[in-house]
């Protein structure tokens, strides 16, 4: 095995000299299952899938897809359409992915664990031909899918013979249909064809070298895009894919299967690879990990010393920015030489065949240092949403220069400095307006992850009757050994690296942030969390200071739902409110409220507190 000197744009600063097999470009002009074959018969009894209780040898894995391929073939006849596949994250999962493919289908990965109501929207938007499924789990699978939609049960496999599949796919054929939650909450297919997602493949596999030894951790579900290039990166290498899904392993147990598997590639996103390298001992490394790879959210220069704590001198930090609908276009291995010249850790700079563009609100290119909209341009994204043609003309638009080339307003923020390098700043639709400031919440999250303490964080922005936001909470998971540390400390830790309009209070101490089938924050989970929490508080206030002096606060600052930790500041008001609330709360209560009393930020909680000692001198 060999360098190849077309992987020199794509893997600079990597694993240069690791010697590898390169992904050849001539396997875009096959499909998935085409190249699925050649690796089966070269690497038959290599392990190509281990879960948790078992392990398939690739020609126990390709056994297993004719067999798929061939029962799928039988239920689908004269049906249109793509497959479903409704299973737990175990190894009859990818081996279903590949059965469906070879049977000349389309794929739809449904995750188990996600809400029936949500995979019924699903169901009802992608007009299933048939869906795959197994045990008890297919008991659920009937409750989502119309009755004439044949399910097929993986556990009578066994019985029927292994056939090949007489149709075979073509690269532009549709390989999957992978669903991801639009800003309505209505979930959304992303379609892509074979050449597109080979080409993924290959370019992977040239940045980071991957050879047919090599051990890769699957942690994502398989119903989200970044499972599927973990997936294939391994099965269309001779690798070996290890699945160790969270929601069936602490992070100590994470840990311990990355070490005893000796995993040498982990893709991830920051907070859960923060919790697992918590849970590490001081002596501890993952000694035969060489990439770790973390993406779905922004990244610290503290990971790359927790990273750099644990792993060798040898391993690798990659880092990518991309999305369901045109996958990775950012990327780096990181260089921890540029922290002095770089305060944000970047994300990298454009892959090869994806041409990014930073653009402002009329769509014109913005200047290095200017924060703009990432614009995607590739003949190798996704072909729009299926069963959703309008949607897709308002999201994709064809290159008037190259009608084979497909441009996406991806939705989120980034800012190029004169090095070429891309900071990432945060989402369109999330950047708010407060206190008179135009803010990224994500700022105010760096600041909390860049404490040592903290693990992960995300804020919440609070909006008054109008829908306008008017304060910002924030929700914090602390390291596995951190004591006695409280909200107050963080706040008192924040005014040294924040400006005080962008301190956030309440700051809620939580166990973990909730999450979707990508790992990345469910920030509408997150809002209902934070929804019921102002509730409880709301109902928690019994003494009748503290419940008057809150509604004072409503009252001049036009809010609703205050609790006894806000302050002035928290509720978005100013100096000239402080003023008229001082002045309420001299005629209520009969005491003089001073203008150092009201500008020290005190609580509502303290003030209750402080008019109940002068009302008893």
């Amino acid at each position: 095995m060999e360098r190849a000197s077309t992987c020199l744009s794509i893997d600079y600063g990597g694993p240069v000299d690791r010697p590898f097999e390169p992904f050849p470009s001539s396997a875009l002009d096959g499909s998935i299952i085409d190249r699925f074959d050649v690796i089966a018969h070269r690497f038959p009894k290599r392990p190509a899938i281990q879960d948790l209780t078992c392990c398939l040898t690739y020609s126990e894995l390709a056994d297993m897809v004719d067999r798929i391929a061939a029962v799928t073939n039988a239920a689908i006849v004269e049906r249109p359409g793509p497959v479903a596949i409704l299973l737990k994250n175990e190894a009859h999962f990818p081996a279903a992915m590949l059965g469906v493919l070879a049977a000349g289908r389309a794929y739809i990965p449904l995750d188990a664990g996600e809400p029936i109501a949500r995979n019924r929207l699903i169901a009802e938007q992608a007009g299933a031909a048939a869906l795959i499924s197994a045990g008890d789990i297919a008991d659920q699978a009937r409750l989502l899918f119309a009755k004439e939609v044949p399910i097929v049960d993986l556990q009578s496999l066994d019985r029927l013979p292994a056939m090949p599949p007489k149709h075979r796919p073509g690269s532009d054929d549709i390989c999957y249909v992978v669903y991801t939650s639009g800003s309505s909450g209505i979930p959304k297919g992303v379609y892509r064809d074979h050449r597109s997602l080979m080409h993924d493949i290959l370019q992977f596999t040239n940045t980071i070298h991957l050879n047919s030894d090599d051990r890769i951790a699957l942690v994502f579900s398989p119903s989200v895009s970044a499972a599927g290039r973990n997936i294939f990166s391994a099965l269309l290498n001779g690798g070996s894919l290890h699945i160790l899904p969270p929601i069936d392993l602490s992070p100590v147990d994470l840990g311990q299967e990355l070490r005893s598997r000796c995993i040498t590639v982990l893709h991830t996103y920051p907070a859960l690879f923060r919790n697992i390298i918590g849970t590490l001992g001081p002596n501890i490394l993952l000694e035969k990990m060489r990439i770790v790879y973390l993406s779905g959210e922004r990244i610290n220069w503290s990971d790359v010393d927790e990273f750099r704590r644990v792993c060798s001198a040898e391993s690798f930090l990659y880092v990518a920015l991309g999305s369901t609908e045109c996958q990775i276009h950012i990327h780096w291995f990181v260089d921890e030489r540029l922290r002095a010249t770089h305060a944000q850790l970047p994300v990298g700079r454009q892959i090869p065949d994806r041409k990014v563009v930073l653009t402002d609100e009329n769509g014109n290119p913005v200047a290095d240092g200017e924060v703009g909209e990432l614009v995607v341009a590739s003949r190798f994204i996704g072909l729009g949403y299926w069963n959703a043609p309008e949607l897709t003309r308002q999201a994709f638009t064809v290159d008037a220069l190259d009608h084979t080339t497909r441009i996406f307003r991806t939705g989120d923020l980034g800012r190029r400095s004169p090095d070429g390098l891309l900071e990432y700043i945060g989402r369109k639709d999330e950047q708010i307006k407060l206190h008179g400031r135009r803010i990224h919440p994500s700022e105010i999250e760096d600041a909390l992850m860049a404490l040592p303490e903290v693990v992960d964080a995300a804020v919440v922005v609070r909006s008054n009757v109008d829908g306008m936001p008017r304060s910002l909470a924030a929700f914090v998971v602390l390291g596995p050994n951190v004591r006695g540390l409280l909200p107050r400390h963080l706040a008192a830790m924040l005014q040294k690296r924040l400006p005080r309009y962008l301190i956030p209070w309440p700051i809620f101490l939580v166990d973990d942030l909730p999450r979707s089938p990508s790992l990345k924050l469910d920030r509408s989970k997150l809002a209902q969390l934070d929804a019921i929490r102002l509730g409880k508080e709301s109902a928690d206030i019994e003494n009748p200071i503290v419940a008057a002096v809150t509604k004072v606060f409503e009252h001049v600052l036009e809010v609703t739902g205050a609790t006894p930790d806000d302050n002035v500041a928290s509720l978005g008001g100013n100096s000239l409110q402080a003023v008229d609330i001082a002045a309420e709360l001299e005629r209520r209560f009969g005491v003089i409220v001073s203008d150092e009393t009201m500008a020290s930020s005190l609580t509502i909680q303290d003030l209750a507190l402080w008019i109940a000692g002068q009302q008893h001198r």
